[in-house]
């Protein structure tokens, strides 16, 4: 009877998420999303890192608590009463020193999209930007698509888009998420605006974004139907209407290739351009690096999305190919297997 009560008992699964500028807020969006999924049948506990309001929010707006915390002792503090079987660690690029400290609490460690030395001391860590050459490919990693969480926003879009036809005039959204550090914004503007055809352009601008917006609306208002939209969350908003998103390629393809809307990507830097997704065999027109975007290669793209309703129904058949809609599922489950210490797990 007791061996009984035991295996029916749930699993303590923590969550530990602090923030990374290169990655931006989707890590907290993908912890929020597991968690909330987790919860429904195991004990779920969710630690912040000093959070802004918007990291906050994600977790709220979820209907969830995260404890916060500030140092690494108070979180040693925080996990030694919690007594964790599974930890997931998310958004930082941890060191050797802090994996050594936090996996004497649980039996399991498990991390997301981890760039940093202490990744290699973890069970398993799971990837979605997935990189073209690593110097050292770890027998720790789990790499693919299925690595994305996706918000039950962007499957609603999905469910409502009737349609890939061009819209008149076709609507170009342009959305540089995690803060444009290289303000392409200001650039693929610039270049789109030479464009001498009937276009609606939408900028989306977020609470990341740091740059002069005067600039930009000097250069909307020289340029019919084109607007500066600037939201808490502008891409969700403007993903039902968009023709064609131009991004950068961090998690933003992601987004776009869940929903199914043709799609040009610009790299920030060095890790963006290495990630092998938003490519041309998953559906996506890949400019390279951004701040070495030509004129010329931004106009023949989207040119070539507008003129050519093949090319964009072949973009969006791959992406619906990925099958990022079962995503969550899939997560889900493999995580209940580090919890369980089924480890049997070679791929996916």
């Amino acid at each position: 009877m007791q061996k009984e009560l035991s295996k029916n008992q749930k699993k303590k699964i923590a969550f530990i998420v602090e923030y990374n500028a290169m990655k931006g807020y989707y890590p907290f969006e993908r912890a929020s999303i597991l968690a909330k999924q987790l919860s429904d049948e195991e004990e779920v506990a969710i630690f912040l890192k000093s959070p802004k309001d918007e990291a906050l929010e994600i977790f709220t707006d979820a209907q969830l608590s995260p404890i916060i915390y500030d140092h690494l002792n108070e979180l040693v503090k925080h996990l030694k009463e919690f007594e964790p079987d599974l930890i997931i660690q998310e958004g930082k690029d941890t060191y050797t020193d802090y994996v050594e400290t936090i996996r004497h609490f649980c039996k399991t460690l498990v991390h997301f999209d981890d760039f940093g030395e202490g990744a290699e001391l973890a069970d398993c860590n799971i990837m979605s930007i997935i990189e073209e050459v690593r110097e050292t490919t770890s027998q720790n990693i789990l790499a693919g698509s299925f690595a994305f969480a996706v918000s039950d926003t962007l499957k609603a879009i999905a469910e409502s888009r009737v349609s890939n036809e061009l819209s008149n005039p076709p609507h170009i959204v342009v959305a540089y998420e995690d803060g444009d550090p290289n303000n392409l914004t200001y650039r693929t503007l610039r270049h789109l605006t030479h464009l001498q055809i009937p276009l609606k352009v939408t900028i989306a601008l977020d609470r990341e974004y740091s740059h002069s917006i005067s600039d930009l609306q000097l250069m909307a208002l020289s340029s019919r139907n084109t607007k500066i939209f600037k939201d808490d969350k502008p891409l969700e908003k403007l993903l039902p209407e968009a023709d064609i998103v131009i991004c950068n390629a961090n998690y933003t393809p992601y987004k776009v290739a869940a929903v199914g809307i043709p799609c040009i990507v610009s790299a920030q830097n060095e890790r963006e351009l290495n990630n092998t997704f938003p490519r041309e065999n998953n559906g996506f027109i890949n400019l390279g690096l951004g701040r070495k975007m030509k004129q010329s290669n931004i106009q023949n793209a989207v040119m070539e999305l507008l003129l050519h309703e093949a090319r964009r129904e072949r973009a969006v058949r791959k992406q619906i190919q990925l099958e990022i809609q079962d995503n969550n599922e899939v997560l889900k489950s493999l995580l209940l297997d580090f919890a369980y210490e089924r480890h049997n797990i070679v791929s996916l």
